[in-house]
């Protein structure tokens, strides 16, 4: 199936208008984690604050079927 990851960084969205091809929405859902904590890691390698990185996993139609976001703990 063909899933379109919309990229959000807390102000602005990137549309993903090609998509990608994944065998389930688990595997479309490992590859935005991935994603996310790769955008966290240019963030940091480029001296930039991290910015409040969300992925929207969406099938062709727009329907939105998950949401990853970065999550920040402190201790």
């Amino acid at each position: 199936m063909r899933y379109h990851f919309n990229i959000r960084d807390g102000a602005a969205v990137i549309p993903d208008e090609e998509g990608s091809d994944f065998a389930t929405l688990k595997a479309a859902r490992a590859e935005a984690r991935a994603s996310v904590r790769d955008l966290a890691i240019e963030d940091i390698r480029n001296g930039r604050p991290v910015q409040a990185w969300q992925i929207d996993i969406s099938n062709r139609e727009g329907t939105v079927l998950d949401s990853i976001s970065l999550q920040f703990f402190e201790n």
